[in-house]
């Protein structure tokens, strides 16, 4: 109970940011803009999804709501896909102190495995579900164009653009972020949130210590342990120096700083709700082949 707290306290703020970004997303955010630039199944839609989510300051539970909020407006599933992995595994604030704990040649060796892993798994997604999301797209599209000003569209649950004054705009981006989506992935965050603080309790730190040294073992262990856990990103740069001083395996550090931010037992709970267990399947063994796979091809080149 006690790390389960320790994650809600750490995720509650980012939380908040998360449902309330949503509510402005569907609110001031025409949603022709996203149907433009990420709700077409195509590689420039991934690699804009992937670039737009590398600045945001999300956190792994805050980018929850947010990323539903750009689906539900319009974005691809591979754009999406590509949203929740690259923004909570890499802000301005982890990058810096990467920089400063770890060294900038980390820094960059985490950046391009982020963006290689959010890119790759989103164009794995148009590849395998390109035929259903394009049905998807064409059908939502003209629900859109065959509705009247003030109506509302069944299929993305939002509202045509309403001439509502400053403060009816804000009511609306209020009760869309912390009444409906709440309503909707609220339980699915406090079960995932749950079930990190069991799986933090129940793995010693010395069994940890044990096995990641040298070899493709540590990496493997890194990103099974990070793959259901709550992880924040930069909180966890100082646990991967640490470990890192221990005589840890550095791209284990990497493959657990990326793939843990990028995926955890809510995301993945929320994912499989909203767009379908295929989607969620391919989402998570995606990130783990991939981040792994660029992870330990570093240590190859001789980078880190």
């Amino acid at each position: 109970m006690f790390n389960t707290f320790n994650y809600g306290k750490e995720a509650s703020f980012w939380l908040l940011v998360g449902f309330l970004f949503a509510g402005f997303l569907k609110v001031f955010i025409p949603s022709n803009l996203f149907y433009r630039y990420l709700g077409k199944s195509s590689l420039k839609s991934i690699f804009m999804a992937t670039l737009l989510g590398i600045p945001l300051p999300l956190c792994s539970c805050g980018v929850i709501p947010t990323g539903v909020g750009l689906y539900r407006q319009g974005a691809s599933k591979a754009s999406t896909l590509a949203f929740f992995i690259s923004t909570p595994a890499t802000t301005i604030t982890t990058i810096l102190i990467s920089v400063g704990m770890l060294g900038w040649k980390f820094a960059v060796a985490e950046i391009i495995t982020c963006f290689g892993v959010a890119f790759l798994t989103g164009t794995l997604a148009l590849l395998i579900l390109e035929k259903e999301e394009n049905k998807k797209i064409k059908g939502e599209m003209n629900l859109h164009e065959a509705k009247t000003d003030g109506d509302k569209c069944p299929t993305c649950e939002t509202f045509q653009p309403k001439k509502f004054g400053l403060k009816g705009k804000i009511w609306e981006m209020f009760h869309y972020g912390f009444v409906e989506m709440v309503d909707d992935v609220g339980l699915y965050v406090l079960i995932g949130l749950v079930t990190a603080g069991i799986v933090a309790t129940l793995i010693p730190q010395t069994l940890i210590e044990q096995f990641l040294g040298k070899g493709i073992l540590p990496l493997l262990i890194m990103v099974l342990i990070g793959t259901p856990m709550y992880i924040c990103s930069t909180a966890s740069v100082p646990f991967v120096a640490a470990m890192a001083a221990k005589g840890m395996y550095l791209a284990a550090g990497l493959v657990f700083l990326v793939a843990g931010p990028a995926t955890n037992v809510s995301t993945i709970l929320v994912v499989g709700k909203v767009m379908g267990k295929k989607t969620a399947t391919l989402y998570v063994f995606s990130i783990i082949f991939f981040s792994v796979l660029i992870a330990y091809g570093f240590c190859l080149v001789g980078w880190i």
